[in-house]
C-alpha cells in the first residue's frame, strides 16, 4: 500500500469506547429502562444533530432532558454522556507517536465538545498528555466542521485542506458505512473491528 497520509478515527480506534453505558449511566439517574432510552435517543438523532454542530453543549443538555422528561443537572448529563468514554491503551498512542515520524496522521471523528473535554482531561491524567491536539498532526472534529460521517463531504473537506488525493490516504475507521463512503471517493480503508487493535491492523502495513 502507498500513502502519503493517515487518518485515524478516534472511538474504537484511538479510544476504546461502549454506547451501551450511556443509556445504562442514564437509566440509573432517571429511574427509565435502558432499552426505553436508547430508542428515545436514536429516534430523535441526538448523537447526529450534536456532533455536527447543531447544538451548544447547554442546548445539547437540555434537549436529553426535554427528550428523557427527567430534570436531569448538568452534571448528571455530562457523566452519562461521558460514560461511553473508556481507555486509550499506551500502545496506541506510540503507534501514533511512531507513524508521525513517517507519514502526517490527522483524526476524523464524529464527536462533540463534551467527549472531546472529558477525553483531554483522561489523556493528561493518564498518559501526561495534555490535549489531543499533541498527540495528532491535526483534529478534524464533526462538530467544529458541521459535518458528519459518513457523508463523502467530511472526507473531501480533509482532502482538501491537506492538499491530497483521495487514494494518496488510508483511513481507519470502525464503522462500516464510514469505511465504504470513504471508499467509494478513493480513499484506501482499513475496518477496524475490536476488539483487535488498531496496533495489529498496522503491523503488516508501517
Amino acid at each position: 500500500m502507498k500513502f502519503k497520509a493517515v487518518i485515524f478515527d478516534f472511538g474504537n480506534v484511538i479510544i476504546n469506547i461502549e454506547f451501551q453505558r450511556i443509556y445504562q449511566t442514564f437509566a440509573k439517574f432517571t429511574s427509565k429502562s435502558p432499552a426505553y432510552i436508547e430508542k428515545k435517543i436514536t429516534e430523535d438523532q441526538i448523537f447526529r444533530r450534536y456532533e455536527s454542530g447543531q447544538f451548544t453543549d447547554e442546548e445539547f443538555r437540555e434537549v436529553i432532558r426535554q427528550t428523557l422528561g427527567f430534570p436531569l443537572s448538568d452534571h448528571e448529563v455530562d457523566t452519562a454522556w461521558n460514560a461511553i468514554l473508556l481507555d486509550i491503551p499506551s500502545d496506541r498512542i506510540d503507534l501514533v507517536h511512531n507513524i508521525r515520524q513517517k507519514y502526517p496522521v490527522y483524526l476524523l471523528s464524529n464527536t462533540n465538545n463534551i467527549h472531546i473535554t472529558a477525553s483531554n482531561n483522561y489523556l493528561k491524567k493518564a498518559h501526561g498528555i495534555n490535549n489531543l491536539d499533541l498527540l495528532f498532526d491535526k483534529l478534524y472534529l464533526s462538530y467544529e466542521m458541521g459535518l458528519w460521517k459518513p457523508d463523502a463531504e467530511i472526507y473531501l473537506e480533509v482532502l482538501r485542506a491537506n492538499k491530497l488525493q483521495p487514494n494518496e490516504v488510508i483511513f481507519f475507521d470502525d464503522n462500516h458505512h464510514n469505511i465504504e463512503s470513504a471508499k467509494a471517493i478513493g480513499m484506501q480503508t482499513i475496518l477496524v473491528e475490536p476488539p483487535t487493535s488498531i496496533v495489529e491492523y498496522c503491523k503488516n502495513i508501517f
